[in-house]
């Protein structure tokens, strides 16, 4: 059996020595004509790197071992380039349809415009039309797809995958939020597999909510064996495992400004090595601070970047 992984790009990207490319959203264009641009200037850039070498976070990770158990081609959603294959060259850019540095979400709500219509005119504009519908359906018969993806990713392609064929739809298994489902046409969300809250509870799969979709699939090819089973014994699979779980009591962490947050990271810089994990966690679990993910990897940059040469901190 053929087994293909979708999942999402990641904001966290390794520096490749070439500056990222950025779209340039200026008020007198319209969706299509930014999407032409903005192909345009893919196809130009000149350094490029496989996708496993750009993308990093513990996101792409999972998914990368999910690979490894199933033996699955994996493929990315990318809100600037579309569906990649981890075979393919891609450049170095920012784009996302998130929150946080490179995010067009500002002007496309002023364009009346979500994050469906982008990935609809990005795909036009690159001649592919409707990517996973058409990976999907033109598919041999025994081939599996594992799709994990955060509600922010499945609410841009999902009028994409809503127009996959019917007779495929068993061959589909989705990793999500409960918001993520909720986004589903009915027909789809019969593939979702029911990963809830009581992940938390199992050892070595517990993490952030950005990574919930993929931390599920990792449990469901490792431990599960999910890839193996029908669709009915997945699901029944993972049933039986959060029902065997808890859910972990997540402590009310106290709000701080970025001011204060830095300064905490900077006292402890050194114990924690300037890892960036350790001292969010540190964070999160010492000093009791609650801090988003992509947040505090722009403080710690930010603190990098201003205070290494310096002294404060190690490069």
């Amino acid at each position: 059996m053929k087994i293909s992984i979708i999942t999402n790009c990641s904001g966290r990207k390794r520096d490749i020595g070439a500056e990222p490319l950025c779209p340039d959203c200026s008020e007198q264009q319209d969706l299509d004509q930014l999407t032409s641009l903005w192909v345009d200037l893919v196809k130009a850039a000149k350094s490029r790197v496989t996708p496993l070498d750009l993308y990093q976070g513990r996101g792409m990770a999972e998914c990368r071992h999910a690979s490894k158990v199933t033996k699955a081609d994996l493929y990315i959603v990318s809100a600037g380039l579309g569906l990649v294959h981890t075979n393919d060259l891609v450049p170095n850019y920012s784009l996302t349809i998130s929150d946080g540095n490179g995010s067009i979400q500002t002007w496309l709500t002023s364009r009346k415009a979500s994050s469906s219509d982008w990935w609809l005119a990005l795909n036009e504009a690159r001649g592919t039309s409707t990517p996973i519908k058409s990976l999907i359906n033109d598919s041999p018969q025994q081939s599996q797809f594992l799709i994990a993806l955060p509600a922010s990713y499945l609410g841009m392609v999902v009028d994409d995958m809503a127009t996959v064929r019917e007779d495929r739809l068993h061959c589909i298994r989705i990793f999500t939020s409960g918001a993520g489902a909720r986004l589903l046409p009915p027909n789809l969300r019969s593939s979702v597999m029911p990963y809830d809250d009581r992940l938390e509870g199992i050892a070595t799969h517990n993490g952030t909510r950005t990574d919930f979709p993929h931390r599920a699939l990792k449990h469901f090819v490792a431990l599960l064996k999910g890839h193996r089973l029908s669709m009915d014994a997945a699901q029944e699979a993972v049933q039986l495992a959060m029902n065997n779980s808890t859910k972990r009591l997540i402590p009310k962490r106290q709000k701080a400004t970025d001011e204060q947050i830095i300064e905490i990271v900077r006292e402890n810089w050194f114990d924690c090595g300037g890892s960036v994990s350790k001292l969010l966690r540190f964070l999160r679990d010492e000093a009791n601070v609650a801090c988003e993910q992509s947040r505090f990897s722009n403080l710690w940059h930010k603190i990098k970047q201003n205070d290494s040469h310096q002294g404060v901190v190690d490069v």
